[in-house]
């Protein structure tokens, strides 16, 4: 495949060239934008600030935007338990979009931070979907037989039952056994766990595109030239049908990645997503309006739906028209 050819018609389709821009400065914030915030700013997204809220009792409102809030943990109390005001001279530390809740955590570091770990859970979940997907579709498709009649039936019974619900199952069953696994804050807690299931449990749509293509591949002039001068199946595999499955990956890879980002919203909603303490825009939204598990307990303000909402809407659209940009850079005649 000229793979120049292919960037150049890239080039030339100005709202792919825009979605790769958006990606890129979403990656680039989402990577390094939290510590640099964090240096700024003088705190970190999961430290929690007991004056950033406003209101007494139960019912209470995060600060909003551009907020100067008391930079101290200690809070003073009159003999009914009510808060004080903090005593005087304690400095403040500025909030730019607000605290998070009822914990007073700043929601633009968290936002920022957030964006890298639901990145992390969709990229994380298409490998993993590919580890199974590209060598059991690949090897079904080519060899035929009883492996792609066991495979093809296989993939036609999971993919009827609803996979929100298989995966629901799995993440509350399965994701304590690996919920310590993590790299600091590199690859939090709960990432790999969230991204092995997502991949677990979407394989089976890759699985077939390369099934359905290599049972057409396998029988065109170039694979049996090479069966004819001797060439084995690993071989034929390997250096003359690989290159053709790149472009279904690219095209399903990039729409597989904002479809796994909305399934780590839903799992989080539904109370088995990534570890609460770990900020995603999934958790975001849901510490704003509650969870199955975890009722909202302050009185929302719009920035807590309103900017992971953005965040998520914005890299989703970006991704989806990546895809259709690979596919007719691809598939130039289509």
């Amino acid at each position: 495949m000229n793979w120049i050819l292919v960037w150049r018609r890239l080039r030339r389709d100005r709202w792919t060239m825009a979605a790769i821009a958006t990606l890129a400065g979403v990656v680039a914030v989402s990577l390094v934008g939290g510590a640099i915030a964090t240096r700024v700013l003088g705190h970190g997204g999961d430290k929690p600030f007991p004056y950033a809220t406003i209101g007494d009792g139960p019912v209470q409102k995060p600060v909003g935007i551009w907020s100067h809030v008391p930079d101290t943990a200690q809070v003073r109390l009159d003999e009914y338990s009510q808060m004080l005001p903090p005593a005087k001279g304690t400095k403040t530390t500025l909030f730019v979009l607000g605290g998070d809740g009822t914990l007073g955590r700043d929601e633009f570091i968290r936002l920022l931070d957030g964006g890298r770990t639901s990145i992390e859970v969709g990229i994380g979940g298409v490998l993993f979907a590919l580890l199974v997907a590209l060598p059991v579709g690949a090897a079904a498709g080519y060899f035929g037989g009883l492996l792609d009649a066991a495979v093809g039936r296989f993939t036609d019974t999971v993919m009827a039952f609803p996979m929100l619900l298989f995966l629901v199952f799995a993440t509350a069953k399965l994701s304590p056994y690996l919920a310590g696994v993590g790299y600091s804050w590199i690859v939090p807690r709960g990432v790999f766990s969230d991204a092995l299931l997502i991949g677990v449990f979407t394989c089976f749509y890759p699985m077939r595109l390369f099934r359905a293509q290599l049972m057409t591949l396998r029988h065109a002039e170039f694979v049996e030239a090479a069966q004819m001068i001797g060439a084995s199946d690993w071989r034929i595999l390997r250096r003359e049908l690989a290159s053709h499955l790149v472009p279904t990956m690219l095209v399903w890879g990039a729409i597989a990645v904002a479809t796994n980002m909305l399934l780590e919203v839903s799992l989080s909603f539904i109370g088995v997503g990534v570890q609460p303490s770990t900020p995603t825009w999934g958790s975001m939204l849901a510490v704003a309006w509650g969870s199955i598990y975890a009722p909202r307990s302050a009185n929302p303000t719009i920035w807590l739906t309103l900017c992971p909402t953005a965040a998520l809407v914005v890299t989703v659209l970006a991704l989806n028209q990546l895809s259709e940009g690979f596919r007719r850079a691809l598939e130039p005649r289509h």
